[in-house]
C-alpha cells in the first residue's frame, strides 16, 4: 500500500512541475507578442503590458495661441491686443498701430502646448493681414515651420519669427497667425489675431474701420463696446485651490467689464445688415471724462445670430 502511495504522490507531483512549467512558457511567450506589438505602434508607448492608451492627452498635442474666437466661445471677455503677437523693428517692440508702410518689421508669434506629453514637429504657422476692420479680406504673408515643446519643457513657449514689409499705401492692418499642426486636441485655439490702434484725443477721438460681410448669407450684424483688458497674472505658486479657479474665471467673464464711469462711447451705425461681400464704414466716436490721462482701451465686437464675427481695440490716450 505504500509502495502505491508513493507511486502516486510522485506522478502528481511531475504533473504539478509540468503545469507550472507549461504556465511560465506562455507567460514568456505572451509577454513577447505584447512587446512587439506594443513596439509596432507609434505613439502607444506605455509602461504597462499590452494595454492601449486611450487618453487623448498621451498622444495628441495642444498647440495654442492667445485666440479670441475661442475665449468668446467660452463666454470670456477678450481684447485684440493680442499677448502672443509682437512687432519688432531692430529688435525693439512696435505697437501695431504705430507701424509705418512700405517697412519691413519682424512679426512674432508666441505659440504655447497644453500638452505636457506630447511635443509637436515641424508644425505650420501662418501669418496674414487684413485691413483694420471686420471680416476684410485676408492676405498671406509667409508660413513657417517650428518645433513646440511639451508643457513646461524645452522649447516652450515656442517663437515663430518672420519678416514682413508693410503695405505701400499707409494705413493700419490686423494681423493674423494660425497654427496648422496634423493632429490637435483642440483645432478652435489656433487662430490669433492682433487688432489694435492707437488714437489721442485732444478732444474726443474719432475712428474708423469697416465692418464686412464675409460669409455667404446674409447677417444682421450688431456692435457692442466693453473696457477688457487682461488684468496682472497671478504668480504660479502652484497652491491654487478650485475657489481661485472659479474667481479667475468670473474676473475674465464676458459683460463683467463695462465702459468706465465718465466715458462716452458712439458707435456709427450700431447695426448693420449686410449680404454677402458687402460692408459697411464704421465710426467710433470715444470722448475721455474731463481731467484723464493716460490710455484707455476700448473694445469694439461686431456680432451676428451666429455669434462673434470680429472686433477691434481702441487706444484712446491723453496728456
Amino acid at each position: 500500500m505504500n509502495k502505491i502511495a508513493f507511486v502516486f504522490s510522485t506522478l502528481l507531483y511531475g504533473w504539478l512541475v509540468a503545469l507550472r512549467d507549461l504556465f511560465s512558457i506562455f507567460l514568456r511567450w505572451l509577454e513577447l507578442q505584447c512587446r512587439r506589438e506594443r513596439e509596432g505602434r507609434a505613439g502607444r508607448a506605455s509602461p504597462y503590458v499590452c494595454i492601449p492608451i486611450s487618453e487623448p492627452a498621451f498622444v495628441k498635442p495642444d498647440p495654442l495661441i492667445y485666440a479670441q474666437y475661442f475665449l468668446m466661445s467660452l463666454g470670456f471677455a477678450i481684447t485684440w491686443d493680442n499677448p502672443d503677437i509682437e512687432l519688432r523693428l531692430n529688435g525693439a517692440p512696435v505697437p501695431s498701430s504705430q507701424i509705418e508702410p512700405d517697412k519691413t518689421y519682424e512679426i512674432v508669434a508666441r505659440i504655447w502646448n497644453a500638452s505636457p506629453v506630447a511635443p509637436v514637429v515641424q508644425m505650420p504657422v501662418s501669418f496674414s493681414y487684413l485691413d483694420f476692420g471686420i471680416g476684410t479680406v485676408r492676405v498671406p504673408i509667409a508660413t513657417i515651420k517650428v518645433d513646440l515643446g511639451v508643457l513646461g519643457g524645452p522649447n516652450h513657449p515656442a517663437f515663430a519669427v518672420v519678416p514682413w514689409k508693410t503695405p505701400a499705401m499707409s494705413g493700419h492692418y490686423c494681423l493674423l497667425v494660425e497654427l496648422t499642426p496634423f493632429d490637435d486636441i483642440n483645432f478652435f485655439n489656433n487662430l490669433g489675431q492682433e487688432n489694435l490702434v492707437v488714437g489721442t484725443a485732444h478732444s474726443p477721438a474719432v475712428f474708423h474701420f469697416t465692418l464686412r460681410n464675409d460669409t455667404p448669407r446674409q447677417h444682421e450684424y450688431r456692435l457692442e463696446a466693453d473696457a477688457y483688458v487682461i488684468p496682472e497674472l497671478d504668480p504660479c505658486d502652484g497652491r491654487r485651490t478650485e475657489e481661485m479657479r472659479r474667481v479667475q474665471r468670473v474676473r475674465h467673464q464676458r459683460g463683467r467689464h463695462p465702459i468706465p464711469t465718465g466715458w462716452q462711447v458712439k458707435i456709427v451705425p450700431e447695426t448693420a445688415p449686410l449680404v454677402p461681400d458687402q460692408s459697411v464704414s464704421i465710426q467710433v466716436t470715444v470722448t475721455p471724462p474731463a481731467g484723464f490721462k493716460g490710455t484707455q482701451p476700448i473694445n469694439v465686437n461686431a456680432f451676428h445670430e451666429e455669434g462673434l464675427a470680429g472686433g477691434v481695440t481702441l487706444g484712446v490716450t491723453t496728456g
